[in-house]
C-alpha cells in the first residue's frame, strides 16, 4: 500500500497560515509595543501603524499560545470535549489580570451588586470629604 502524500502547496499554505512561533510572537509584539511608546505624538501615522501592529500581534500571541496548550494532553482533552476556549479565558490570568478573570465567570446578578456596592462607598467617600471640608473651612 503506497503512504499518502499530502499536496505540497497545501502544505505550504498551512505552514503560511499557522501561528507563528510563541517567542517569535512575543518579541514582535513588545517591538511593536515599545516603538509605539517611543514615537513623538506628532507622528500620529506612524503611531496608528504601531497600534495596529500591536494589536494583530497581541492576537497572533494568543493564537500561538493557544497552539501550544493544545499539544499539552489538558489541551488535547478540552478540544476533544470542544471547549478548548476556555483556555483564552483563563490567558489574562498569566498576565496578572485575575481581578478581570473572576469578573468574566461571575453572574450577572453578583455584577450589578458588586457595582452598586462600590457606587455606594464611592458615594459615603465623597460625603464623608465634602464633611470633613466644610468642618475644615468652618474652623479655619
Amino acid at each position: 500500500m503506497m503512504p499518502s502524500r499530502r499536496d505540497p502547496d497545501l502544505v505550504l499554505v498551512e505552514s503560511m497560515l499557522a501561528p507563528p512561533p510563541l517567542d517569535d510572537a512575543r518579541r514582535s509584539l513588545a517591538y511593536w509595543q515599545e516603538r509605539r511608546r517611543a514615537l513623538p505624538v506628532y507622528q500620529r501615522r506612524a503611531r496608528r501603524e504601531a497600534r495596529e501592529m500591536a494589536a494583530r500581534w497581541e492576537n497572533r500571541v494568543r493564537q500561538a499560545e493557544l497552539l501550544r496548550f493544545e499539544a499539552t494532553v489538558a489541551g488535547r482533552i478540552l478540544r476533544f470535549v470542544g471547549l478548548s476556549s476556555l483556555y483564552r479565558r483563563a490567558l489574562p490570568l498569566r498576565q496578572g489580570r485575575l481581578l478581570g478573570l473572576a469578573w468574566a465567570f461571575l453572574p450577572q446578578r453578583l455584577k450589578l451588586v458588586a457595582a452598586g456596592l462600590v457606587a455606594a462607598c464611592l458615594l459615603v467617600s465623597l460625603v464623608a470629604v465634602t464633611a470633613l471640608a466644610a468642618v475644615v473651612l468652618r474652623l479655619g
